[in-house]
């Protein structure tokens, strides 16, 4: 058996990656919570694949449809459970990098640096998901449809 060094990991990144991964599939969670709130969600034990495919004809305005991109970086995540030597580079995330391109329409520029690019998506995606799931749950208090 031979042992494979694992010295050339970037742990910061890798660490903010599985993290932001965490946090939007909290989010995705919590708005599947309140779009069915019926259902036994516990009980379901889906994988974040399956919840992101629940709201792949989820209605949002395009410019703010994140849901390709949080699918692709359900795909990178699952390179790295199988792969812990995987590098996260710029390339990698590029699916990322042009939704948030498209969210800035030209008005900053998006850092070609996986950590920042990271940090932008996680703010964006959870930003918007917080607020649609704040304003569903104030409806719902008010008994709105």
């Amino acid at each position: 058996m031979t042992w494979k060094r694992l010295e050339s990991i970037d742990y910061e990144l890798l660490g903010y990656f599985l993290s932001s991964h965490l946090i939007i599939e909290h989010y995705l969670d919590e708005l599947l919570k309140i779009l069915h709130a019926g259902l036994d969600w516990e009980a379901s034990r889906l994988t974040c694949g399956q919840k992101i495919a629940l709201l792949s004809k989820f209605k949002m305005p395009e410019q703010y449809n994140s849901i390709a991109a949080i699918k692709h970086l359900n795909s990178l995540r699952n390179k790295l459970s199988h792969r812990i030597d995987f590098k996260i580079e710029a390339k990698d995330l590029l699916p990322i990098k042009q939704f948030l391109e498209k969210i800035y329409q030209g008005k900053q520029v998006v850092s070609d640096n996986p950590l920042e690019v990271l940090e932008a998506f996680n703010g964006m995606v959870c930003v918007f998901f917080a607020g649609y799931i704040s304003s569903l749950a104030n409806l719902s208090r008010r008994g709105a449809p």
